[in-house]
This record gives structure tokens, C-alpha cells and sequence, in this order.
């Protein structure tokens, strides 16, 4: 019986880790799954204003001489809160149009120039995005191409990351789960114990009849002896 228990004891305690571990992955999930989201969105608006800016190009203008991309780059941090910069840079990272206009002309981070390379080195890189990631923001950027598919600069917006989701309603899913295997186990485990103590009490009463039918025979061959003796005599 104890060594049931000890079994028992065992599942019980791999079954909670798994648990646990599943509520972690879970909540890693919960966090992707919103900067995911929040990309796409981000992606949407970007592909708005390139088309625009690409459509400028297209009758012959310079990215450089775009006398609607500033605008469009302050509509669009306007319309997001969450959103902290837009900027348009050349092929040579150099900044064209910045919501923050003091940094116009001063070349970008080094990360945004490596990251939109390696897109454009991909095969899919004239489809999507780069992004780089730091601990408070995240920038998103697309190519921006002229008329003969060469990529003429990026388009790049840098945002806040989202918001983590509450892990409170996950752990108190968790946690009743927790207590509803707790009490199934507790229930399981009684069954068996009753379920153990019912064969243990009928292997006493088969070994007690067996006892009792052995002490009989006995006493049978004792009086069939006697009978003998006292017939001889």
C-alpha cells in the first residue's frame, strides 16, 4: 500500500510541474502572440505610406524632394499614441523626414541599417519588414523601391512595446485546474485504498477459512485415531 502511495505521490508531483510549465509557456505565448499582433498592424500603415511615397517616385521625383512625407509621417504618429517616431532615410541611412525634425539629416542606428540590409538580401525581402527590438520600443521598417525596383531608402516607424497581458486570469485557471486534479487524485487514491483494503480484508478471511478447514481436518484424523484405538482395545 505505501508503495502505491509513494507512486501516487510521484504522478501527482510530475503531473503539477507539467502544469506549471504549461502556464509559463502560455503566458510566453500571450506576450508573442500581442507583439505579433501589434506588428502586423504597424505593417499595414507602413505598406499605406510606402505606396504613397513610391507612387512619388514612380512620376519621376525624388525621395529626397517628397513634399507629402513629412506630413504623412506627423498624420501618422497622430493617429497611433503608442507610436514614438516615423521616420523616411535614404540608401545611405541618412534621415530625409523625421517626426523629430532635429534629427533630420543625421544617419540612423546602425542596427536599423544592418537589420533592413539582411531583409533585402532574403528572397522574400522585397515583401517584408525588418524590425529591431530594445528593451522599451521596437522599429519596423519597409523598403521603399523606385520605378526600376532599386530600393531608393526605408520607411521605418518606432513604437512602444505592447502592453503584458494580465497573467492573473491564466493563473486562476491554472491554479482551479490545480485544485479539480488535486481532488480527483484525492478521490482516485481513496477509491484505491478502499478498493486494496477490500482484497487485504477478503485474502485474511480466505486464509482464516483455509485455517479454519486445515485445524478441522485435523481434528477429524485426531477422532478417527481415537475411535481406532479405542476399537482395538
Amino acid at each position: 500500500m505505501s508503495a502505491c502511495l509513494e507512486i501516487a505521490g510521484r504522478w501527482w508531483v510530475i503531473a503539477v510541474c507539467g502544469l506549471l510549465l504549461l502556464t509559463a509557456l502560455l503566458l510566453s505565448l500571450q506576450r508573442t502572440q500581442a507583439q505579433v499582433l501589434r506588428e502586423a498592424r504597424l505593417e499595414i500603415a507602413l505598406q499605406g505610406l510606402r505606396e504613397r511615397l513610391e507612387i512619388n517616385l514612380s512620376l519621376g521625383f525624388e525621395l529626397a524632394d517628397s513634399d507629402q512625407a513629412q506630413a504623412m509621417l506627423e498624420d501618422l504618429l497622430a493617429d497611433d499614441p503608442a507610436l514614438l517616431a516615423a521616420e523616411v532615410f535614404d540608401a545611405g541611412a541618412t534621415s530625409l523626414f523625421n517626426t523629430d525634425r532635429g534629427a533630420i539629416g543625421e544617419r540612423v542606428p546602425p542596427g536599423w541599417l544592418s537589420a533592413s540590409l539582411t531583409a533585402a538580401a532574403r528572397p522574400e525581402g522585397k515583401a517584408h519588414a525588418w524590425s529591431v527590438i530594445s528593451e522599451d520600443a521596437f522599429t519596423l521598417g519597409l523598403p521603399i523601391r523606385g520605378p526600376f525596383g532599386e530600393i531608393a531608402g526605408q520607411v521605418s516607424i518606432t513604437s512602444t512595446l505592447p502592453p503584458s497581458t494580465s497573467p492573473w486570469p491564466l493563473i486562476v485557471v491554472s491554479v482551479f485546474a490545480l485544485l479539480l486534479f488535486t481532488g480527483a487524485s484525492l478521490l482516485l487514491a481513496v477509491w484505491l485504498l478502499r478498493g486494496l483494503a477490500r482484497q487485504q480484508d477478503d485474502a485474511g478471511m480466505d486464509l482464516a477459512m483455509a485455517r479454519l478447514g486445515a485445524a478441522e481436518m485435523r481434528m477429524a484424523h485426531a477422532l478417527a485415531n481415537l475411535k481406532r484405538h479405542g476399537d482395538n482395545a
